[in-house]
């Protein structure tokens, strides 16, 4: 039941999302900018659950920590002007 509900909101999200990049940035923007990801995504979600199927959840959860707090910080050192 929780992964239907949660593989339904996903799907609402991104169908509300990708409406949005169409209506204000045009169809060449869209397709332009997320084909990358589209693939990228398609390539890396099996091992993406392979992974998750052998890496304890709390390592699994402390990495994914990581990885968004440094790329965050990549952003605001981006921003502030200390990288170029």
């Amino acid at each position: 039941m929780t992964i239907g509900t949660v593989n339904t909101v996903e799907f609402v999200l991104t169908l509300s999302i990708s409406i949005t990049f169409i209506l204000h940035l045009g169809w060449e923007a869209f397709t332009t900018y997320t084909i990358g990801l589209l693939l990228g995504g398609i390539i890396a979600a099996p091992f993406g659950a392979m992974l998750a199927r052998r890496v304890a959840p709390r390592k699994l959860f402390t990495a994914v920590g990581v990885i968004l707090t440094l790329t965050s910080l990549f952003g605001v050192a981006k921003w502030l002007g200390y990288i170029g």
